[in-house]
């Protein structure tokens, strides 16, 4: 008696290579053995499938002095704010962190270009 057919969505009709050294392919042949699967290609999709990877973390490339800059104005927002909610009048102050802000958002933008 034949096999039945697949469903479309069964099908495995999509393949990739992958070059391996020679003690690679030793060591990908003894972790299928001790798995117990039936295949390379079973155990790999298995790895696949069940692997937590995280891509990389990615470099800054701003200027560490920015970051500062940025970190400290945000300091003063909290205790601008923490001010205001205990009814005390800080506008000017408002003013200077806006000024502060849009001149380190102008630097971003300049080294961004």
């Amino acid at each position: 008696m034949a096999r039945p057919k697949k469903h479309e969505h069964e099908r495995r009709d999509a393949s990739t290579r992958t070059d391996l050294t020679l003690a690679e392919k030793t060591k990908l042949a003894e972790l299928v053995r001790e798995s117990g699967l039936r295949s390379e290609a079973e155990f790999v999709r298995a790895a696949i499938f069940s692997a937590n990877i995280h891509p990389p973390a990615r470099t800054s490339s701003v200027d560490p002095a920015l970051i500062s800059e940025l970190n400290r104005i945000g300091v003063n927002v909290n205790q601008l704010a923490a001010s205001v909610h205990m009814d005390r009048d800080f506008v000017q102050y408002w003013r200077e962190i806006g000024d502060a802000l849009s001149n380190a958002l102008e630097k971003v933008i300049a080294d961004g270009s």
